[in-house]
């Protein structure tokens, strides 16, 4: 039996080689100029949900956003910005006359992660309906998205367990020390983006695969997604000052590099599931 060490050289190898054979990266880049673009329509359809939920503004729109992106200032007032001029589109009668035009505008970024599973998915199948199947996937997206956010609105029901857990001196220190490191939406937002990663892992390269053999991939996306999301955060916050570079086009700037590095980390799980699957065979 190998080393530890040998085998887990092996298996970087298995993984880094198809990933930069097929030119993974370059995808990666123009998933993210796909992704970025298709994000405008995407929100405008979730807001124009939103405006006939009662309880529910733009506000908690925004809070949903920052927990899946890094916590950095000019991304988040950038965000709002664009969430204040998207809703006023929303809430106008060609917004809802155009959604299906906007619907497919959005689904260009799916269809772009949809390309690059099927170069790295074993048994990946390449059909016709590929863009109609992106369309479903965005509107599948959407409603995760307006699901975590009637779930935001539950916490209220947590916070009497939380008063009686405080009283407590033992569960206050634990929910103390807990506090620091994890909060009540990084328990929604982690076990969404895990599950979303699975099924996009599962259904969006085509064919006909178990869910049991995309987990290893999975975790490996979402864990690197909150690592590097707090990482990133905090460098760019202590130490990087790209305002005295770009300007008022840091926001985009970081949401550039961001989201580049964040498709390449997906797009990685996808290799490591099928070196996995190759190595089981």
């Amino acid at each position: 039996m190998k080393p530890a060490w040998q085998r887990a050289k092996a298996l970087t190898l298995a993984v880094l080689g198809p990933f930069l054979g097929r030119n993974m990266p370059v995808f990666a880049g123009c998933a993210t100029l796909f992704l970025l673009t298709a994000s405008f329509p995407l929100l405008i359809g979730v807001l124009v949900v939103v405006n006939h939920l009662p309880g529910y503004s733009i506000d908690n729109v925004a809070e949903l956003l920052f927990q899946f992106l890094p916590h950095v200032p000019e991304i988040q007032d950038t965000i709002l910005g664009v969430l204040d001029s998207l809703n006023v589109q929303s809430t106008t009668f060609v917004a809802s006359f155009a959604f299906i035009t906007t619907l497919f505008s959005a689904s260009s970024g799916m269809a772009a992660i949809q390309k690059g599973l099927q170069r790295l998915t074993p048994g990946a199948r390449f059909t016709l309906y590929d863009r109609l199947l992106a369309v479903v996937y965005t509107i599948v997206f959407q409603g995760l998205l307006l699901a975590v956010l009637l779930l935001q609105g539950l916490r209220s029901i947590f916070e009497p367990l939380r008063a009686l857990l405080v009283e407590n001196p033992a569960w206050d220190a634990l929910l103390d020390w807990l506090g620091r490191w994890i909060s009540f939406s990084d328990l929604l937002a982690v076990p969404v983006l895990f599950v979303l990663i699975l099924l996009m892992y599962t259904f969006m390269p085509g064919g006909k695969r178990p869910l049991r053999p995309q987990v290893p991939g999975t975790v490996f996306t979402t864990a690197g997604w909150v690592v590097f999301s707090r990482a990133f955060s905090f460098y760019i916050v202590h130490f990087w000052r790209l305002s005295y570079i770009y300007g008022s086009l840091t926001a985009i700037v970081l949401m550039i590099l961001w989201l580049d590095i964040i498709i390449n980390l997906f797009f990685l799980g996808a290799a490591l599931n099928a070196a996995l699957a190759r190595k089981i065979d």
